[in-house]
């Protein structure tokens, strides 16, 4: 368990760290007081410069160049809150004094309004105490909102014709009806109750208006069924309701007042310097504040005016009635316009240096005023006498300060909301920050197999080292008793952790000290890295080492004799920096800090004339001006235009000119980012969360997508075919749910059915910390290997594994649906059996025929449309069948071939003979194919997106074809039967050629005397028995011989022979020309002469001709034999 000496007092901490800065004595102040030098100042007058920075005594000067008879003089100071505008404005009180003989001259007087005097008494006093002017005002907090409500809500009815010329009387009444929850005089009681509540609350709550934007547009809505006059109405109507609410409280007309009090400061030989903090501190009164100032010859006041970026966005426009822009009209009427703030909310002043020293001061001072002992010596040094924190804790936990998910970082954030936090903790700060909502967490820079409290200390206290490890003084875990584990480098102090490649960014520079340019002389430089000095870095003058720096990072260095430029050059791992100087001439030299910023950070450009900071120099990026230099010979610029910015400038004719190079966003990242460096930070820190703990990963899409593109950049991981293929444009058997391959996160991004699974624990992080760099990449790449050491050969090992898994877990859930024993490979083989037999009724299984594209029979009519009917099973079973007709072969091509020519023996062998064997068994079993349990993801394609062909289809049609096929019976073959038995009456083995041409002939020379309407086509067969190449008797004895057997046959053998016969009926002139035979002998046998009893009958039985055809009708029967006799 740790621990945390402690040895201050929780009284102390809350007397300094106040959130107003008028809150603490002025001794506390002045002993906590940071200099705040850095004011942007868009225009300031009077200053003697136009610098782009102004400090804290330049802005006090140009307020106290005023005669007392001046007219009305303004600064404006815009600045998010907690920025610093309350710390000077302090200053600028105790600078100025509330009285004549307490401040820097005798005629100025501060009055200053802080934010929380928001009572209109308290400001009134403020004003009226140095001149002894007796105002009584009324105290808002004695009415009741809801009749202060209503008698607003009356006098404007009654005053509005005046007041409100651009309404009519009939919008009047619509403006001040009673409505529910959105009528005028409910949201004047709702407000009311509110700025009553703000006015005596202790905390930093803006007075609201009593009408503010969001209301008058519902109350617009309302009235005029359309949000109108927000520029006309809203702002006199806002001011009505003010000047109703000021002149109730005895105020009356303010600007008159204000008016009276400047005269009585005048008529004693005063000047009144009003400062404002934060022009809503008053309320009801700001709008007559600001008419009265900015009519500059109304008074003799010194106004500085403090507004938040907030305000300035969403309420300057409104704030005065005047029919100019606001912003224009006010600026133009300030004698200066000044920021301390940028556009993100980072204070200009609180430097990472500043903001260390804020801290430090602080937390000095309260150690020193607390009666508290300890029991324990404190390794003060290796806090960076900043105990309990050090000095990388404080500047990472400004960096990362937000509010309200914003970032912004003002050194009240840092002073409330974390050092006082953590000094009143009960653990050490780097827990209790944890879980802090001002602070945007960001991921450890240590292995995440190292113990929580190491990586937390690391986190927060640790000190990157030049070769990207990362050290902690032994001290720091020793004073909280946490233990360091045996896994580190070395039992050396500090503790050596080693880095992962995405921690803290490494800032290197190497800088002049001191000493003289000029020939011989030895001039002082020194390496720092993250503003700590850097101890044995390698020292190079032109191309020749002349040492190495000491513990405090300095190094001396013995110009050469003569005049010429020279290089020295600072080296350590894989960090250097450089400067140039010109010996024995004028020389101008520009740092960078950074020195090798991200675009949009801020960069300090220092410019030192011969070793001295030089003030004034114009400095230049890309060839245009951005700023001079100020006191200490720095000016701030901001980083553009990756990869680099060239910066110059030039002291008394002498040019110096740097290329700074300039990094991407994330540009310290292993990958190139798009996201804000804080997103990236964010996403990795929950991502570790998740890692640790299997909880809350909002951000867990950037792992599931990076796992997806490595195991998709490496192999088709939802696609089972032959593993060892390399063809390209054959088909397999995708699980296509959804357009990607599906990645499941454990308890927080988890996917419906068969999925690659990420399950939580740092024990996994080697392999998931590539895949989040590639999730979060913008090119999709894995960590560029100069910038991370990947283990390639453990993300293959992974990712071949688990496609490998996944496709198991696919095979397993096909196979699942097949009879016990079957392969998908012998299933492939089975549906293409199935379906060449049917088609061309073939009963061979080869293993051409595996591969063979399924074809109907085409050179006869296909059995099953020509004998079953349209509504018989069967016949609805075979068309379904060919509905898939083309997937078996395809996957055939994807589970048997390795490439386009090259078969996979062994894997088709196995299938093959598996199934040649137990042909029967499979054809039987193939009817208990059952795929309800198979997800439609199954599909059939060459490609993912195009896989459409339902698996489940497939192995339906093949079940329903198989139980049909296996129900055929002879019922189904009665017409080959029958056709069998006529010819069997005729037929006889025996037959030959020329003896069937014989019988033919004869029969045929019998029956030709008689007129019958068969002739034609008897002597068509006549003609074809004569055409040698038409006979195939012996084809058609075999033909008859198998087709005998039919009733006996059943499965692919009995369709075979329903084939057989159709072709053989198409292909076999026998087959007419024994029908013909059996014709003429019916015929003949049939032939009857009418009986008449006459003469005529009797010639005609007793005539030859008739003898005749009965002789050879005996004949030919006789010659014939077959079933016959």
């Amino acid at each position: 368990m740790t621990t945390m000496p402690v040895d201050w007092d929780d009284n102390v901490i809350r007397r300094y760290l106040t959130p107003e800065s008028h809150q603490k004595s002025r001794e506390e102040f002045e002993k906590t007081h940071i200099d705040i030098d850095k004011i942007r100042a868009d225009y300031l007058f009077p200053h003697p410069t136009n610098d782009e920075f102004v400090t804290q005594e330049e802005f006090r000067d140009a307020i106290l160049k005023s005669n007392v008879n001046d007219d009305n003089r303004i600064f404006i100071l815009r600045g998010e809150t907690g920025s610093g505008k309350s710390q000077l404005c302090q200053w600028l009180e105790y600078q100025i004094g509330r009285e004549e003989s307490s401040g820097v001259d005798e005629t100025h007087i501060a009055l200053h309004v802080s934010r929380s005097q928001t009572r209109i008494e308290d400001i009134v006093e403020i004003l009226t105490e140095p001149v002894d002017l007796d105002i009584q005002v009324g105290n808002v907090e004695d009415l009741s909102p809801k009749k202060v409500a209503d008698a607003m809500v009356t006098n404007l009815d009654a005053y509005a014709p005046a007041a409100f010329r651009e309404l009519t009387e009939t919008e009047v009444k619509e403006l001040t009806a009673d409505r529910t929850g959105d009528d005028l005089r409910s949201i004047l009681t709702r407000n009311l109750k509110e700025y009553q509540r703000a006015v005596a609350s202790e905390d930093e709550d803006e007075i609201p208006d009593l009408l503010d934007e969001d209301d008058y547009r519902t109350l617009a809505l309302s009235a005029f069924g359309k949000a109108r006059g927000r520029d006309t109405i809203f702002p006199m109507l806002r001011g009505f309701l003010h000047d109703e609410l000021s002149g109730k409280l005895n105020v009356g007309n303010f600007q008159e007042k204000l008016e009276r009090i400047s005269d009585e400061y005048v008529e004693r030989g005063l000047r009144p310097v009003l400062i404002c903090e934060d022009l809503t501190t008053f309320s009801v009164l700001k709008e007559q504040l600001l008419d009265h100032i900015f009519q500059l010859d109304s008074g003799h006041y010194d106004v500085v005016l403090g507004w938040t970026t907030g305000w300035e966005k969403d309420d300057l426009d409104t704030a005065l009635g005047t029919s100019e822009n606001t912003y224009t009209y006010m600026k133009d009427r300030a004698e200066g316009y000044l920021s301390t703030t940028d556009e993100t909310g980072q204070a200009y002043f609180l430097t990472e240096d500043a903001t260390v020293e804020l801290a430090r001061k602080y937390v000095s001072v309260i150690r020193e005023e607390s009666a508290a002992t300890l029991d324990t010596d404190i390794p003060e040094s290796e806090f960076d006498d900043l105990y309990p924190f050090n000095a990388e804790f404080i500047r990472r936990s400004y960096e990362h300060l937000v509010q309200d998910g914003n970032e912004r970082r003002t050194p009240r954030l840092l002073l409330i909301r974390i050092v006082r936090e953590c000094l009143t903790a009960t653990t050490p700060p780097f827990e209790s920050i944890e879980g802090n909502p001002y602070v945007k967490q960001f991921p450890t820079p240590v292995s995440l197999d190292l113990s929580g409290e190491i990586q937390s200390l690391a986190k927060w206290y640790g000190i990157p080292s030049a070769d990207g490890n990362i050290q902690l003084p032994r001290g720091i875990p020793e004073t909280f008793e946490v233990t360091v584990p045996d896994s580190v480098f070395e039992n050396t102090d500090p503790v050596i952790l080693q880095g992962t490649g995405s921690g803290p960014k490494r800032d290197f520079r190497l800088t002049h000290i001191e000493g003289l340019v000029e020939p011989g002389a030895t001039v002082t430089v020194a390496a720092s890295l993250n503003s700590r000095p850097e101890a044995d870095v390698e020292v190079i003058l032109d191309n020749d080492n002349v040492g190495l720096t000491g513990e405090d990072g300095s190094a001396t260095v013995e110009l050469p004799d003569e005049e010429r430029e020279v290089t020295i050059t600072a080296q350590t791992a894989d960090l250097s920096d450089s400067l140039s100087l010109a010996v024995g001439t004028d020389s101008l030299t520009l740092t960078p800090t950074p020195s090798q910023p991200d675009v949009d950070d801020d960069v300090t450009i220092q410019a030192k004339f011969n070793g001295e900071a030089v003030t004034g120099v114009p400095i230049h990026k890309d060839g245009e001006e951005v700023g001079t230099t100020d006191e200490d010979g720095t000016v701030t610029i901001t980083a553009s235009d990756p990869p680099e910015m060239t910066i110059s400038g030039e002291v008394e004719g002498v040019k110096e000119e740097i290329t700074v190079t300039v990094k991407e966003s994330g540009g310290s990242y292993p990958v190139d980012v798009e996201l804000p460096g804080d997103e990236v930070d964010q996403q990795r820190f929950e991502y570790e969360q998740w890692l640790k703990s299997g909880e809350e990963y909002d951000s867990s899409e950037t792992l599931r997508s990076g796992a997806v593109t490595v195991l998709e950049s490496w192999y088709d991981p939802t696609r089972l075919a032959n593993p060892n293929a390399s063809a390209t444009g054959v088909a397999g058997i995708y699980y296509a749910r959804g357009s990607e391959t599906p990645v499941s996160i454990q308890s927080v991004n988890e996917r419906d059915g068969l999925s690659v699974d990420l399950p939580f624990g740092t024990e996994h992080d080697s392999i998931y910390e590539p895949l989040l760099w590639c999730g979060l990449s913008a090119d999709d790449e894995l960590p560029h290997e100069e910038r991370y050491e990947l283990n390639y050969d453990l993300l293959r090992g992974w990712a071949t594994e688990e496609v490998s898994t996944f496709r198991s877990e696919m095979r397993s859930t096909i196979e699942n649906c097949l009879p016990d024993g079957w392969t998908i490979e012998e299933f492939i083989i089975v549906a293409q059996y199935l379906l060449v037999n049917a088609g061309q009724g073939t009963t061979e299984l080869n293993r051409s025929l595996v591969f063979e594209e399924y074809s109907s029979a085409n050179s006869y009519s296909h059995p099953v449309g020509e004998r079953f009917s349209s509504g018989h099973p069967y016949r609805a079973a075979y068309s379904n069948l060919t509905k898939s007709s083309s997937v078996p072969q395809d996957l055939a091509e994807g589970f048997f071939k390795l490439k386009a020519n090259f078969i996979d023996d062994k894997r088709l062998s196995d299938a093959h003979e598996s199934v040649v064997e137990n042909l029967d068994s499979y054809i039987t079993e193939a009817m208990y194919i059952d795929p309800v349990e198979l997800p439609d993801a199954y599909r059939v394609g060459t490609t993912r997106s195009d896989a459409t062909q339902k698996l489940t289809l497939l192995f339906e049609r093949v079940a329903e074809y198989a139980q049909e096929l296996n129900k055929l019976d002879p019922e189904d073959a009665e017409h080959v039967v029958d056709q069998v038995e006529k010819i069997d009456t005729w037929f006889d083995e025996s037959h030959d050629a020329p003896q069937l041409r014989d019988i033919y002939g004869r029969l045929y020379e019998a029956v030709g005397k008689l007129d019958v309407s068969l002739m034609e086509r008897w002597e068509t067969q006549k003609e074809r028995l004569d055409d040698a190449d038409e006979l195939h008797l012996l084809e058609f004895k075999q033909d008859v011989k198998d087709l005998r057997q039919i009733q006996s046959k059943t499965g692919p053998e009995f369709v075979s022979l329903l084939h057989k016969f159709e072709e053989s009926k198409k292909r076999r002139v026998e087959w007419d020309i024994y029908a013909a035979i059996g014709e003429m002998i019916e015929i003949a046998k049939d032939i009857e002469i009418e009986s008449s009893g006459g003469e005529l009958e009797r010639e005609i039985r007793n005539s030859d001709e008739m003898a005749a055809v009965l002789e050879q009708q005996s004949n030919a029967v006789d010659a014939l034999g077959g079933d016959n006799q």
